[in-house]
């Protein structure tokens, strides 16, 4: 019964495994939104990983600039019976489609005001998407979109550890602060991974698959999880074992960016499948799980094993799909 039940396990692992991996960049990312109404007469979104590159980079300010070169070359193209959808990769391609029509509000302190918002242009770049939507794109010709966004990046306040969506408006040349708001998510995450890493001076392979709650009070993960590793290593007949611990953890970003979150967690484990002679009955295992760059982890352990009777250090060095 013993050896048939590692085998169902094994199997199941796999075929999870192999099943989970597909959908694994399909996670929710956390970014920021900046939104700039200019005159009345266009609202320009800026999404970006995090608002504190704009400060550096002055890619979403040229990518302005360029659209508003380009408008009049792409003038004739555009209906003037019905809303257009003008998509931009910048640096590439243009394409100009039928748009959605909307009726757009400005609110401006609770004070709802009609835009006339009928047109949209997407700009797409490195690291950022801009949504420009207006009355007609042509007249944008006439707002200098590039100079209100580069005087709303120099009033972003400083940028804390949660996500934020901030709106402003541009008048006359002046910019103020509308609306300020935090992003707080609450997401599933599919993970699955390989490592490899040294038990009882063994080397040794794994996978492992797991899935997470990112609860974002702030913005930043802190996750419980359950997850399974399979651990492979091969005895001195040169024959493979598979030892499959199922784990119960707890994670949190250490660090103060959401793009770039440094986790740190611990988490506790049991053998639910035993092979070979690298673990006796009853094995748990303690580990702490830090993670200083996305998709890597090193994680010491501490196994426990023989109903309590031995117990020995492990390190292992994980990596993300």
């Amino acid at each position: 019964m013993k050896a048939i039940t590692q085998v169902i396990m094994k199997r199941v692992c796999i075929f999870l495994t192999l099943c989970l991996i597909p959908v694994l960049g399909n996670s929710q990312q956390i970014g920021d939104t900046i939104i700039v109404f200019v005159e009345g007469r266009a609202e320009v979104k800026v999404a970006v990983p995090d608002y504190d590159e704009l400060r550096t980079s002055a890619k979403p300010i040229d990518a302005l600039r360029e659209f508003r070169e380009l408008i009049p070359e792409i003038a004739n193209q555009l209906s003037t019976e019905e809303a257009d959808l003008v998509k931009i990769n910048v640096g590439g391609s243009i394409t100009i489609e039928p748009g959605d029509p909307k009726i757009t509000f400005l609110n401006n302190e609770g004070t709802l005001s009609y835009t006339g918002f009928r047109e949209q242009a997407i700009l797409y770049g490195d690291q950022f998407t801009i949504f420009i939507t207006t009355a007609e794109i042509t007249g944008l010709v006439e707002l200098d979109l590039a100079e209100c966004l580069k005087k709303t990046i120099a009033k972003l306040p400083k940028r804390y550890r949660w996500s934020k969506t901030i709106s402003y408006e541009c008048v006359g040349g002046e910019v103020k602060e509308i609306n300020n708001a935090n992003n707080e998510y609450d997401m599933l995450e599919i993970q699955a991974g390989a490592g490899a890493g040294l038990i009882k001076s063994n080397w040794v392979a794994d996978i492992s698959f797991g899935v997470s709650l990112g609860l974002n009070h702030k913005g930043i993960p802190r996750s419980p999880y359950i997850s399974a590793n399979m651990i492979f290593d091969f005895d001195a007949e040169d024959k493979m074992n598979i030892n499959t611990f199922l784990n119960l953890g707890y994670s949190f970003n250490v660090g103060d960016k959401s793009k770039k979150p440094s986790m740190l967690g611990v988490e506790l484990g049991y053998l639910i499948a035993q092979q070979g002679e690298m673990f006796g009955d009853n094995t748990f295992k303690l580990g702490v799980n830090w993670s200083p760059a996305k998709h890597i982890v090193v994680s010491p352990t501490l196994y426990v094993t023989d109903n309590f009777s031995q117990a020995f250090p492990g390190v292992r060095i994980g990596f993300g799909f």
